[in-house]
């Protein structure tokens, strides 16, 4: 199927059953992301009401600020006496300006640790659930490639079939055939293609039927 591969590369088994464990641990993992980023982003909503009275604050810095600055221009009209009176006032209005700033950096830094909280309780399980689940389908792709995945000539289905009197279970084999050497010495392309069709179920896959 094209949407199992991408290049030469093979991504799901021939196997219905494997496939389907394939898929489902595809969608598994897709959901554990989700949820995780889920579980994230109520982490870092949790931590920003730390930043709660940032608002208050920066609202009372600005309200001081204008009405100050507001009384200064108002003093300074006052004759002889006007530029001497307005430094209170300018000096509260900068008291207001620092209470501004100061609600500006409250809410900054609580932004920071709730990007940083989110992140590590949120980041952590994701990358080791996609590291394990890259590494396991990782070995089943190169796994599938070294077999020969969809073997289509005479040749590839000698040698996996020569592989699997190696390598698998007597009893396996005698399944299929009563002598399985007698078989595989034959040259009997069915029979080479039952053997073959051995070694590829390990990894969920079938020789190519001609």
């Amino acid at each position: 199927m094209p949407w199992e591969r991408l290049g030469d590369m093979r991504w799901y088994a021939d196997a219905p059953g494997r496939r389907t464990r394939q898929i489902l641990a595809d969608l598994s993992i897709l959901v554990w992301v989700v949820g995780w980023i889920v579980v994230g982003r109520w982490v870092f909503s949790l931590v920003m009401t730390l930043a709660a009275p940032a608002g208050p604050l920066r609202s009372a810095g600005s309200g001081l600020r204008d009405r100050m600055n507001e009384a200064a221009g108002k003093v300074v009209e006052i004759p002889l006496v006007g530029d001497q009176l307005d430094a209170p006032f300018t000096g509260a209005a900068g008291v207001g300006t620092d209470l501004v700033q100061a609600g500006d950096t409250l809410e900054s830094s609580v932004r920071t640790v709730a990007w940083v909280v989110s992140l590590l309780s949120a980041g952590t399980p994701i990358l080791m659930a996609v590291l394990l689940w890259g590494l396991a389908r990782w070995v089943w792709i190169r796994k599938a490639r070294r077999l020969g995945a969809e073997v289509a000539d005479p040749e590839s289905q000698e040698l996996l079939a020569l592989r699997a009197l190696v390598r698998q279970h007597p009893r396996r084999l005698q399944e299929l055939f009563p002598d399985p050497v007698a078989a595989f010495r034959s040259g009997d392309p069915e029979a080479l293609r039952r053997l073959a069709d051995l070694e590829l179920a390990e990894v969920g896959l079938r020789s190519r039927r001609t």
